[in-house]
């Protein structure tokens, strides 16, 4: 440490000695600028000041240093040209307002819902309206199936065409059409032959006993049947009585033309 003054320019080291000046009996410290190798002690906080700072933020960047190698360990396998593109989807999602996961949810069931109401239901009604059409031609052509036959059998019993339609509708009480045949409905049997589905010769002879009234005169018979009033019968023309369903058939031509008539008791 300088003192300023000093009595002997001994006291001091000979490289200091020439910034004395003789002052009577003493020596007077004359300093123009700092000495060689002398620091102040302002100067010298500065500096520990300065190293202590420079060894924190070197520190600080080790730090940052070995956090930056750990996350770069954690993508090193990413392709970056392929990160750039998923960013990019990303962005083009959050314009379409998807920006986590649940947004993706909302967006699909948005899309169901709007499938649903505007492809779904339609198509769903269209194919409802298109199985209803198809049954509802099937039942008109079973329908006509049914009267077919039911008309061939009618005639060859004598029936009368204005009875026609009233028969037709006995008819659907007791047969329905499978596939191009005229079938029994459940639980009608023949009474000729026992066990066995009843068939329609069968039930249209029945039928010139229950409904005498729509078989007779209108088709060329000329004969008044079960009315109680007596008959009036052509010469030549044959009466078949109380006829089953095989003399029906057997009498069908002669019936249409007039060469046969029915009675019933």
């Amino acid at each position: 440490m300088l003192k300023p003054v000093i009595d002997s320019l001994d006291q001091v080291l000979p490289d200091l000695r020439q910034h004395y000046v003789s002052d009577g009996d003493t020596f007077v410290l004359q300093l123009d600028g700092d000495p060689h190798g002398f620091v102040s002690r302002s100067a010298h906080a500065e500096t520990v000041n300065k190293v202590a700072e420079f060894r924190d933020h070197n520190i600080e960047l080790e730090q940052a240093l070995v956090k930056s190698k750990d996350t770069l360990k954690r993508f090193e396998s990413i392709d970056p040209d392929a990160a750039r593109n998923a960013l990019a989807q990303v962005q083009e999602l959050g314009k379409k307002g998807i920006r986590k996961s649940a947004d993706v949810d909302t967006a699909v069931s948005s899309a169901l819902q709007n499938f649903k109401a505007t492809e779904l239901e339609p198509l769903r009604k269209l194919l409802t309206e298109e199985r209803e059409a198809r049954e509802q031609a099937d039942q008109q052509v079973a329908q006509a199936a049914l009267k077919g036959a039911v008309l061939t059998a009618f005639r060859a019993a004598g029936g009368q065409d204005a009875a026609l339609d009233f028969v037709v509708n006995r008819a659907k009480d007791v047969f329905s059409v499978d596939g191009d045949t005229l079938v029994a409905k459940p639980g009608q049997y023949s009474t000729d032959t026992p066990g066995d589905p009843l068939g329609l010769p069968e039930w249209m002879a029945a039928q010139t006993k229950e409904i005498g009234f729509a078989f007779g005169s209108s088709n060329g018979a000329g004969a008044r049947h079960g009315d109680g009033l007596g008959t009036s019968v052509p010469a030549g023309v044959k009466i078949l009585k109380n006829p089953t369903a095989l003399e029906l058939g057997a009498a069908a031509k002669d019936i249409r033309a007039g060469r046969a008539v029915i009675m019933n008791d």
